[in-house]
């Protein structure tokens, strides 16, 4: 296995292009082999915004106009693209910044077209947090998130591992963005053993823990798991994941040398 195994993933325009007319874009991905637990959790570290809240897939916003009233927004869902509609300026992206950032982009798309944009963002109800438990446990599923739930918890959660499960290669796949997939293999079974404990990382919300059958061993192979889970989904909609707008180009990356 390489050092990193790149992987390209491409979504439908509905996906990320909020509803645009702009061609398909092809987002990029890594998966960490096991030795490189430190690295995943530096490349995907949260950048420090202090207490503030980050907006997310499945939030409930008001966008509340002082002057144009009429303009105002009530409950409006931050949709599985990421973005948010609103009348004059279209979709936007909402996901992923705290509501200060999104009423200044607003404020300054919408002073495009109005003389006196005053607005204001507010998070009327913040979606469910969810982290995933998928592959050879005894209980697959979808389970509530919680800060500072480390990966051993949540594969408690899956109450045990199936005959034959590879607990020493289980996958952690994170989304990155909009824009990017990532994974990471852990060695569990080291962990249950007394060693490399530090690798009991914190998870993120919407991360899905996998353990798998064999060991991975190609970028296909990660493509291939990621289609799995993804399409169809495990559940009707992978909150976070925009699973019915993803595909994988697997024929591609298989030619690939």
């Amino acid at each position: 296995m390489k050092r990193y195994l790149s992987i390209a993933v491409v979504l439908t325009v509905v996906s990320l292009g909020c509803a645009s007319h702009k061609p398909a874009m092809e987002p990029r991905g890594d998966v960490y082999e096991r030795n490189q637990v430190s690295e995943f959790l530096r490349d995907t570290a949260t950048p420090d915004s202090g207490n503030a809240y980050i907006i997310g897939i499945g939030d409930r916003l008001d966008v509340l106009f002082f002057v144009h009233q009429e303009l105002s927004t009530i409950n409006l869902l931050v949709r599985s693209d990421g973005c948010i509609t609103l009348p004059y300026v279209g979709d936007v992206v909402a996901a992923g910044v705290t509501p200060m950032r999104l009423d200044s982009t607003l404020t300054t798309k919408f002073s495009e077209v109005l003389r006196d944009p005053n607005l204001s963002v507010i998070v009327r109800e913040p979606a469910d947090k969810l982290i995933y438990v998928l592959g050879q446990v005894k209980r697959p599923g979808a389970y509530p998130y919680e800060t500072k739930m480390s990966l051993l918890q949540a594969l408690a959660l899956g109450a045990g591992f199936e005959r034959g499960a590879k607990v020493s290669h289980v996958l952690v796949i994170r989304r990155e963005g909009l824009q990017k997939i990532v994974g990471v293999e852990v060695d569990v079974a080291a962990m249950f053993a007394g060693h490399n404990l530090e690798q009991d990382f914190w998870l993120k919300n919407y991360d899905i823990v996998y353990v798998p059958k064999t060991r991975l061993q190609s970028t296909s192979e990660f493509i291939q798991i990621i289609y799995d889970i993804l399409y169809p989904p495990v559940d009707i909609l992978l909150r976070g994941w925009t699973a019915q707008a993803i595909w994988l180009q697997i024929d591609y990356l298989q030619s690939r040398p």
